[in-house]
């Protein structure tokens, strides 16, 4: 997308175009959720924050100064907030440790024992690959590579030359790696946004829009709306913590 284009279209957003603001959502949305799941190492807290960041930018942006500066500052925004929500997630963390809170089911593990089981697993589907190659392929590899033989002792242990040893571990090398980054492709599947997000960012941005015409009398049914089904963050809604969709709040005894 050009810049004037892009400048245009925040243009027409600061004056509550929110269709305008879906192109630049659409446009930006995988860069601010990997900026928060870099920070969140959480795909479904990176998501809300992401949302929750452009509903924050879309209200913001009488404040931005110059239009030409939307990306770095939409960044910010994002970066802010996915430091926020992960202090939050400390905080419960640290209540969790001294007892306030209720702790996770045990299953749920550290992030240190999720981070090893995910390499782990990621380990496992290497060797699947290096396997479901030709033995004629895989045996230089696994010679060369993983006993650490030279070229010049593996070619006589399998009674080729050096140079069909050579060209062997080049083609071993060209089709293990076409596999592995069609197993990672699978796999980033899983880290993708859902395809409406942009829809959900724009319900939340006129639902943020409407909220500000509740001062006015009878308010607007969709802002008062707590949930209105799509999925999107409500307007002032603080993003749920791991550990609160886990641990629901106790009912408050009634006084006798």
């Amino acid at each position: 997308m050009p810049q004037e284009q892009e400048t245009a279209l925040v243009r027409k957003a600061r004056e509550g175009d929110t269709a305008a603001f879906g192109e630049i959502v659409r446009r930006y949305q995988n860069l601010v959720y990997a900026t928060a799941f870099q920070i969140l190492k959480d795909t479904a807290l990176a998501e809300d924050v992401a949302q929750e960041a452009f509903v924050t930018a879309f209200r913001s942006l009488p404040d931005l100064r110059a239009e030409g500066s939307f990306p770095p500052w939409l960044r910010k925004i994002a970066r802010n907030l996915a430091l926020a929500s992960r202090k939050e997630q400390r905080r419960f963390g640290a209540l969790e440790e001294a007892g306030v809170l209720l702790s996770p089911p045990a299953d749920a593990g550290t992030e240190v024992e999720r981070e090893r089981r995910e390499a782990d697993a990621f380990g496992e589907e290497v060797k699947r690959v290096v396997s479901s190659l030709s033995d004629t392929l895989r045996f230089p590899l696994l010679l060369c590579h993983i006993d650490d033989l030279p070229t010049r002792d593996a070619a006589r242990f399998l009674g080729i030359t050096e140079g069909a040893l050579r060209k062997r571990l080049y083609d071993g090398k060209k089709k293990l790696q076409e596999r592995i980054v069609r197993m990672a492709e699978k796999r980033f599947q899983e880290y993708r946004l859902p395809r409406d997000f942009a829809k959900r960012c724009i319900c939340g941005c006129r639902r943020a829009r409407a909220a500000r015409t509740t001062r006015v009398k009878g308010g607007d049914k969709m802002a008062k709306k707590e949930n209105c089904g799509c999925g999107c963050v409500p307007p002032g809604k603080k993003i749920k913590t791991k550990n609160e969709s886990k641990n629901p709040k106790t009912p408050k005894k009634s006084a006798k």
